[in-house]
């Protein structure tokens, strides 16, 4: 038989699902990738989730037999330890045992991580924090999330959750228990783009993301990058928007932490690069509380979309992923305590 030597990684999103089989080295052999079925239901992505880790398994040359496990990143919160997806906003499904159905599928071991957590450990083994011990992420797309680095370590936290920086909540005057208003997701990520450009329409101004805005299409990244390049009004004014809360997030955790890097990645960040990054970085100078003696250090994903399924395979090697039927414990290895 041949040798169990090869990962699998998976990167569940809002937008789409990406997969590929990497080599424990941490080459990445192949790439898949499938649009979300967000609004579907369980077997919808259940189905999905298989046919793109087929797909990447098929392209590489690989066969089933020879993965020696699997990580797969998803939105959450989540129950890593029984490989659980308890809810999550943006895609339709709830307390959806997908560890342990990989398991079964894959023929291989599964480890399931926050897809921020794991995209920022990539970060941090092959991409802009290579080297950095304390670093904070911040991913900025369909909804926003986060992943706090300590000592080379991700943090999970008593909750198994912490990092969910999208859900802190930056202004209370909106905020409601249980409720996103006022959060920085609420604010800063695409949908909030969106809904900000969208109301700017009603109100009687122009843009040309108006279809995309409407319902009847699909705002994506790639569109807004356009619009804000042709100097769309609502689309600058909503992208501003969500830089500067994105900045002011990002002094309240300087203040709090001080990490020596903030990585910023997600469809939004790749699409609009340095421009939004710079956006950020004035915000979050004006708000950090003091910066004489260290500065606010921001960079931008060097690894795009291959930094959460290449996170996911490597966490999945560096830690003791649950078992074929995904009854035992997660690692509490590597990947984080």
């Amino acid at each position: 038989m041949s040798a169990r030597d090869r990962l699998l990684g998976i990167d569940l999103g809002g937008s789409k699902i990406l997969a590929g089989v990497v080599t424990p080295a941490g080459k990445i052999l192949s790439r898949a990738k499938t649009a979300t079925p967000f609004s579907k239901g369980p077997d919808a992505l259940l189905a999905a989730l298989a046919a793109t880790a087929s797909e990447a398994l098929t392209q590489a040359g690989v066969g089933r037999e020879r993965l020696a496990a699997v990580g797969m990143g998803s939105p959450g919160p989540l129950d890593p330890e029984r490989g659980v997806i308890l809810r999550t906003p943006n895609i339709a499904v709830e307390k959806l045992p997908v560890g342990p159905w990989l398991a079964r599928e894959l023929g291989a071991p599964v480890l399931l991580d926050n897809d921020v957590h794991m995209a920022v450990y990539g970060e941090s083994l092959a991409g802009a924090a290579r080297g950095k011990r304390r670093v904070i992420g911040l991913w900025i797309g369909t909804g926003v999330g986060g992943c706090v680095l300590w000592d080379g370590r991700v943090v999970h936290g008593v909750n198994r959750n912490a990092g969910e920086i999208g859900h802190m909540v930056l202004d209370a005057r909106r905020a409601k228990p249980g409720k996103p208003r006022g959060t920085l997701e609420w604010e800063a990520s695409k949908t909030a783009i969106a809904r900000h450009i969208r109301k700017g329409v009603r109100r009687g101004g122009k843009s040309q993301l108006e279809k995309q805005v409407s319902g009847r299409g699909r705002l994506h990244s790639s569109d807004l990058a356009q619009a804000f390049a042709a100097g769309d009004r609502l689309t600058v004014e909503a992208v501003e928007r969500s830089a500067r809360y994105v900045g002011i997030a990002v002094a309240s955790l300087f203040d709090a932490l001080a990490p020596e890097l903030f990585v910023l990645g997600g469809g939004v960040c790749a699409a609009l690069g340095r421009t939004f990054l710079t956006l950020v970085r004035q915000s979050a100078e004006e708000y950090a509380f003091t910066t004489e003696l260290g500065r606010v250090q921001i960079a931008l994903s060097r690894l795009g979309d291959d930094a959460g399924l290449l996170g996911a395979a490597l966490a999945a090697r560096d830690g003791k992923p649950s078992g074929a039927a995904g009854r035992k414990r997660a690692a509490r290895g590597r990947p984080g305590p």
